[in-house]
């Protein structure tokens, strides 16, 4: 090939090198507003682009996929929090019909004592009826908020009676088993003693603890809690071979696993409060 052939051929390069820095944002010298130490020449300025390119591309497109994981997330939470909401209304409304079923037991034992003359047992339920009408406008109540909570992350702030039992209860949070078992009988707890809150919802978790696990919290067994839980607690304890996670409806199960993937209840939870009927 003749020089004169190379040199063509040498401008010709040269421009299309110049045209395709310019398409890419490089300016003459000249032209450059910049700091004069950071101005390169378009052939260093097409080799950067070139080496960088293929790196900025391929974190553009982790970037799209991360977000697009992060949306798909955020929206798997947003439904599962809305059908937790639900299933925690039912709960609360089956506890509110269990509420009115127990008034009008006692209301028909009441007119039955009444009957027998046995004014002792008349004052009894008298008592009795007054505290299941509090627990059955504290569960309306909830039900009626039910819709109003909202999901998030708990509060950091840690009352001063919470702080102490933790401190007492040091395997909560370490072990794993012993922490669901200990949120699901206070999510039960909860259920069906709406009314319970601070120490006295503690005193009530340590006395259920001690009833289920004895050898690892001692025995401290009231002989009033199986009468104050009702027919509710015992229903839950005594057919605990049948109302398992494995037992569960598929459709139950899976809403299930999202209510625990999203953190917002245990299995135990679920499993106390679905709607075994």
């Amino acid at each position: 090939m003749s020089d004169d052939a190379n040199v063509t051929s040498n401008n010709e390069i040269a421009q299309e090198v110049f045209q395709e820095a310019e398409s890419q944002g490089w300016v003459p010298k000249e032209r450059f507003r910049g700091n004069e130490a950071d101005w390169v020449d378009a052939d260093t300025f097409v080799k950067r682009g070139r080496e960088i390119l293929p790196i900025l591309r391929k974190n553009n497109e982790n970037l799209v996929k991360d977000l697009q994981s992060t949306k798909q997330q955020l929206q798997e939470f947003k439904q599962a929090a809305e059908e937790f909401k639900k299933f925690q209304k039912d709960a609360y409304e089956r506890k509110a019909q269990e509420y009115e079923r127990r008034i009008e037991e006692i209301k028909e034992s009441r007119a039955q004592a009444i009957s027998d003359g046995d004014g002792k047992k008349v004052n009894a339920l008298d008592d009795a009826l007054d505290q299941a009408k509090e627990e059955l406008i504290e569960a309306k109540q909830a039900v009626k908020d039910a819709d109003n909570v909202p999901v998030s992350t708990p509060s950091t702030a840690v009352e001063p009676e919470l702080q102490t039992w933790l401190d007492n209860n040091k395997w909560f949070g370490e072990d794993r088993r012993m922490t669901s078992v200990a949120n699901g009988l206070g999510e039960s707890i909860r259920l069906e003693f709406p009314s319970l809150k601070g120490q006295p919802f503690l005193d009530k978790l340590d006395e259920v603890l001690a009833e289920e696990f004895p050898n690892k919290f001692g025995t401290k067994k009231s002989p009033s809690s199986r009468v104050e839980s009702g027919s509710g607690r015992q229903s839950r304890t005594s057919g605990s071979g049948a109302k398992s996670y494995d037992n569960l409806p598929a459709e139950a199960k899976a809403a299930c696993d999202r209510f625990v993937k999203q953190k917002l209840m245990t299995r135990e939870q679920y499993v106390a409060d679905f709607d075994w009927s």
